[in-house]
């Protein structure tokens, strides 16, 4: 959108161009270079195409396990626990982190022989040999070996015999070699493709397949409420991540079960113990008895004293067993506050008949062998470590808490029932003594075997668990990979490497201009100064001097027209004398002066074409005419204006005053007073009065004459006028002194397709300065 504003002070209407679009303004300036474009969008859609052609595939492979959460997952039927008595449901949180930890995918690497990876030349680069390979490679020590780039062999089918470097290595034998101990072996996987093929095998650190396992390797759950943990992986062979990802959950379901088990077996090898304690004790009791009855020849007792025995020995029964539980409280507090950080055998709490401490128990063996396995892959201040390590030192003070609370209740009812047997004590004394000893070894023998029989039934308990231990978790979904791939998508690549294309041009040409330290745009005119742009002026191709004539239609020729409108009136004044004046040779002041005059003579006005250039004039070159006289013999006071004052034989009311022959000191011939008579007598004369000036950056004369006149033009050309010479009219002082100062942007050409060259042909066709001041001034317009 354009609209017409008046600027402060001038009087001059102008355009004002800052409304428009920015789409409008991008395709002005990057339009012209569409060819440019094209070639770059050919280019990149090239490369997207040969790179979607080169990439490896890459399929997503997917599967999904239930874990047992303590809080989120459902209790299962009282069989399974009856065969699972040291099941513990676990943290789905946590069990994410122990899935994805170096352990197990260290595990996982040994196991594929993943750190010795198979290779097959392609067309472009390597791609991976799981299932085209017919053998696979394997070390003695993963841990120490030393990587190395891809190395070819070959494999004979009919020998058996791998062939490396004219050396050859048989099948499933351990080597010694210069990588160490290694051994071929036939691939389990190998599917046979026709046709020859490379091979190539590479050796890579443990550490390093660990690392990019696990960015590849992503396990989540899929909600907050949810106990099911989603492992997902990405790998160029489908097979291979198939049997990545169920070889991940195998290892986590082996450790699982290994840990139940070594809790198991530390538990059954604390009963088989006290069995074999107490049936010592067992032995020693009926040899005892035995003895006795021989030896004070005692067969049986009375009725009476068979029910006092009953009674006692009940007691004392329910004595032991707070006994047993309060000596099993100190053992679990002894480990509790055991301060070594290496796992221990966790003693049995099957006694105790407290399932809350038993589950603590539990998770406490459960996060100390976590931390140990971990500790020996990690660092100390690994943040997972350091997690582990709080949530091990938070339990501890709840277990304790929660053993000195039972010990006290069970110290409590110790001392009722040492009181029961206190009372049974005062009974017996008053028995018969044969019959009272007989008793008191009954008792203790009674007691013995309850203990006994306890530990057979808890025996039992152990070793069905220990043989019926099944993992904490279930496979819901096998690994299974997409049918395609997810990995290269042609048609967003393309869009990509297009798009990218496009930017690339972009920048270049931004690049291009940036570097360009000449005027290219009105807007940077705009940018750069205060003085409004008045006209704009299109690359002259025609070379001819003058381009506005009657009838002539052509778009410079309606620009001076325009800008002929624009310059007629200065607010309600009239203008008179117009003066056209640039900062450096060459812009096309003379050209602007030369035409604007002829415009303003087309319109049945009589106008005066002044050449007042004394350092350098070229307005008589432009019309054919004589220099022998001119402004300069005027100004030296020896000839009158109407001798030299020209009408030009295109135009008849146009007429030209030469600036006549070059004196020697034209900026003080100017200052002489003549100059005022000049005009007053031009003002008399004619119509309007168009003054070509010289370069105002390097001769003052140009704001002598611009004080006088009404309108000032200061030509600019495209991409020949020096951006720092913009930048500094608004710093000059002289320019304060014009009145109704405005520019004109010259020589406006085509960009991108099409351009042609710069220059209009004509006016100052030298150096920047030349021929206007000495060597002094030149370094001072620079």
């Amino acid at each position: 959108m354009k609209k017409i504003q008046v600027t402060k002070g001038s009087g001059i209407e102008t355009t004002d161009e800052n409304e428009k679009s920015i789409f409008m303004q991008l395709a002005f300036r990057y339009l012209p270079y569409w060819p440019l474009f094209l070639i770059l969008m050919v280019l990149g859609a090239v490369a997207g195409y040969y790179y979607t052609k080169t990439i490896v595939p890459v399929y997503e492979i997917s599967a999904s396990i239930l874990i047992k959460d303590e809080k989120k997952g459902t209790d299962e039927s009282k069989i399974m626990e009856s065969f699972d008595l040291l099941n513990a449901k676990k943290i789905v949180e946590n069990e994410i982190e122990v899935i994805h930890s170096r352990t197990i995918l260290t595990e996982v690497i040994k196991d594929l022989h993943l750190y010795a990876p198979i290779f097959e030349k392609d067309r472009f680069a390597l791609k991976p040999a799981f299932t085209s390979s017919p053998v696979l490679f394997e070390t003695l020590y993963p841990d120490s070996l030393v990587a190395t780039q891809p190395i070819p062999f070959s494999f004979s089918a009919d020998s058996q015999m791998v062939l490396i470097s004219n050396q050859r290595y048989p099948l499933n034998q351990w080597l010694k070699s210069k990588w160490g101990d290694i051994r071929f072996f036939n691939n389990p996987a190998y599917k046979k493709v026709a046709g020859p093929h490379s091979f190539y095998f590479q050796m890579i650190t443990v550490k390093k397949a660990v690392n990019e396992l696990s960015a590849r390797l992503e396990v989540s759950a899929p909600g907050k409420l949810s106990s099911v943990i989603n492992l997902v992986l990405r790998d160029a062979v489908p097979e291979r991540g198939e049997a990545i990802v169920n070889d991940v959950i195998d290892e986590y379901n082996r450790v699982s079960i290994t840990d139940k088990n070594q809790l198991a077996a530390n538990t059954l090898d604390f009963i088989e113990k006290r069995l074999k304690n107490m049936g010592k004790q067992l032995d020693s009791m009926e040899i005892g008895i035995q003895k006795f009855r021989t030896d004070k020849d005692v067969v049986d007792v009375s009725a009476q004293n068979l029910q006092y025995l009953a009674n006692v020995g009940d007691n004392d029964k329910k004595l032991g067993d707070v006994n047993m539980q309060i000596a099993v409280l100190d053992e679990v507090e002894k480990y509790v506050t055991s301060n070594n950080n290496e796992t221990s055998i966790v003693p049995s709490t099957f006694a105790v008949g407290d399932k809350l401490l038993s589950q603590l128990v539990e998770k406490l063996y459960d996060a100390e062998v976590k931390y140990e396995g971990l500790r020996k892959t990690t660092a100390q201040n690994n943040p997972i470590l350091v997690s582990l390590r709080n949530e091990i030192d938070k339990m501890k003070p709840a277990i304790l808490e929660n053993i000195r609370n039972q010990r006290r209740n069970l110290e409590a009812g110790r001392d009722n029932l040492n009181t029961t047997s206190e009372k049974y004590s005062t009974l017996l004394r008053g028995m018969p003594l044969k019959e009272r000893q007989l008793l008191e070894i009954s008792r203790q023998q009674a007691i013995k075997n309850n203990i006994y029989s306890f530990l057979l039934q808890k025996r039992e308990e152990t070793a069905l668990s220990l043989n019926s231990t099944v993992s904490d978790s279930r496979v819901i979904d096998k690994a299974v990979s997409s049918i395609s791939p997810v990995w290269p998508k042609s048609n967003l690549i393309l869009g990509i490497s297009t798009l990218s294309a496009i930017l690339l041009g972009f920048v270049l040409i931004g690049l291009k201009e940036m570097m360009n330290k000449k005027l290219l745009f009105r807007s940077e005119i705009e940018s750069m100064t205060m003085i409004p742009v008045i006209g704009e002026l299109v690359y002259n191709k025609t070379k001819k001097p003058i381009v506005i004539k009657s009838g002539e239609k052509s778009l410079i020729a309606e620009q001076f027209r325009f800008l002929r409108a624009t310059v007629s009136k200065s607010g309600t004044t009239k203008v008179k004398k117009i003066m056209i004046t640039s900062s450096i040779q060459g812009e096309g002041k003379s050209f602007v002066a030369a035409n604007l005059a002829a415009s303003v003579a087309l319109g049945n006005k009589k106008v005066v074409l002044v050449d007042l250039d004394l350092h350098k004039p070229g307005l008589h070159q432009l019309f054919n005419i004589s220099n022998d006289k001119g402004v300069s013999d005027f100004l030296a006071g020896n000839t009158d204006p109407a001798e030299f004052i020209v009408n030009t034989p295109e135009i008849n009311n146009l007429y030209l005053m030469p600036a006549g022959p070059v004196p020697e000191d034209p900026s003080e011939l100017l200052l002489n007073g003549k100059l005022k008579e000049l005009f007053t007598y031009l003002e008399s004369a004619f119509d309007m009065i168009i003054i070509d000036m010289a370069p105002a950056l390097a001769i003052s004369d140009a704001y002598i004459i611009g004080s006088r006149c009404d309108t000032n033009i200061y030509v600019i050309r495209h991409n020949y006028t020096p951006k720092v010479h913009v930048q500094l009219l608004d710093e000059n002082t002289g320019m304060y002194k014009m009145k109704n100062i405005g520019i004109v942007f010259n020589g406006v050409k085509k960009r991108g397709a099409g351009k042609y060259g710069f220059g209009f042909g004509y006016g100052y066709n030298f150096d920047y300065g030349y021929g206007y001041a000495n060597k002094k001034n030149v370094e001072q317009v620079k």
